[in-house]
């Protein structure tokens, strides 16, 4: 706690305040003993992240990519970024931004920078609909079965890709698909490195029917030992890496936890009845559920309600049996409202991470182009899961 930046400060603060309103009664002992048992695995997630950014950062894949995303021209860097974002995004998680930040021109203006910034986090935060290498994807599957999860992932890897490439054009009126072809050059080095791990994962998750999470913390420590234990001073570094990461990243860390605790025990309480005293789900039509998820936690998020408590409660309410609906569709929702709801939101650490590394006061990122991107997001990408569960 006393290594947490003020920002972080508020963002408890804020947790706390809304869960006093979410909390019937305090909280017991037992309550949080039980909430803090639950939260322990997701934690490791966190760790098992930096040292997956601390590796990578190392290999020379990565460093290849950076040299192209360098050389970019101003008219197709922005495009260029955020398809990076996007694809080694999906991996690194929030890693990925000390990479793309080191590639920015030391000479670039706050406009400049903004715009890339903005432009990188849009990539990274939308590969949370296709990838299992995040904190959302770990939620989801408490409430969502392997099978569907799994599929939910297929499904986004549809909508991230659409949501990816109608961005790119939208918000770079000079791209064409010449300029596209050479942004996408930048994705060369890594891209075969990336699918192979993903594939490893995956595989290893199906086989012997884990999580992802779980999979994740076992697999990934034993692939970067394997993959530098001909070079032990390359993995010395990894470790000191990983240990100043932990250090810098401990806000990822308390404040995850504390909104997963403060949702575990909203949603474990006996008496659940209150979440229906403010209105009465049962009357959304079905095709609007799937636009209501990902749209109020995009529009809670910005108010700084953190998407682990949103999408806890929303997840809670809609998988159980009163509602007769598609699960892997159910996911989608849930994985594109924490999309949205980390992309452009003050108390987001996304946003503050990539503040920090760019130079650009969080502000101008949260409440910028992004914004706008976010609530479009959220509506269109819901209308898609609804049409979807309406043929299914």
């Amino acid at each position: 706690m006393f290594f947490l930046s003020k920002q972080s400060y508020f963002i408890i603060f804020v947790l706390f305040v809304s869960s006093f309103f979410l909390f019937e009664k305090i909280p017991s002992l037992i309550e949080v003993y039980e909430a803090g048992r639950f939260v322990i695995i997701f934690a490791g997630l966190i760790p098992t992240m930096n040292l997956i950014k601390s590796a990578a950062l190392q290999l020379d894949p990565i460093k290849e990519t950076q040299k192209l995303l360098s050389s970019l021209s101003g008219q197709n860097s922005k495009a260029g970024f955020q398809i990076t974002a996007h694809i080694s995004g999906s991996i690194m998680n929030t890693g990925v931004f000390p990479m793309l930040s080191a590639s920015v021109p030391k000479n670039s203006n706050l406009i400049f920078r903004k715009e890339i910034a903005e432009a990188s986090i849009r990539g990274m935060a939308s590969s949370v609909v296709w990838s299992p290498f995040f904190v959302a994807f770990a939620v989801g599957q408490i409430y969502i079965d392997n099978y569907n999860s799994w599929l939910s992932l297929l499904i986004g890897l549809l909508i991230g890709s659409m949501f990816t490439l109608i961005s790119v054009f939208a918000l770079n009126k000079s791209l064409n698909f010449i300029l596209l072809k050479r942004s996408l050059n930048c994705l060369r080095p890594i891209f075969k490195f990336l699918i192979i791990v993903m594939g490893i994962i995956v595989s290893f998750s199906l086989y012997f029917n884990l999580t992802a999470l779980s999979a994740v913390i076992f697999v990934m420590p034993i692939l970067i030992l394997i993959y530098f234990i001909n070079n032990l001073k390359k993995l010395q570094n990894i470790f000191s890496l990983t240990v100043n990461s932990m250090r810098t990243n401990i806000d990822d860390i308390v404040i995850i936890s504390l909104a997963m605790m403060i949702g575990f025990i909203i949603t474990n309480k006996s008496n659940q009845n209150f979440l229906y005293g403010y209105f009465d789900f049962e009357l959304v039509p079905k095709f609007l559920i799937f636009i209501l998820i990902p749209l109020t936690m995009c529009i809670l998020s910005i108010l700084c309600i953190h998407p682990v408590i949103s999408s806890t409660i929303l997840l809670t309410i809609f998988s159980s049996s009163i509602f007769d609906i598609n699960h892997a569709l159910l996911m989608q929702a849930h994985l594109i409202g924490w999309c949205t709801g980390t992309l452009s939101s003050v108390a987001s650490l996304t946003v503050i991470t990539c503040s920090n590394l760019f130079s650009v006061p969080s502000l101008r990122i949260a409440f910028g182009k992004n914004i706008f991107v976010v609530i479009l997001f959220s509506i269109f990408g819901g209308a898609i899961l609804g049409l979807l569960n309406l043929i299914i």
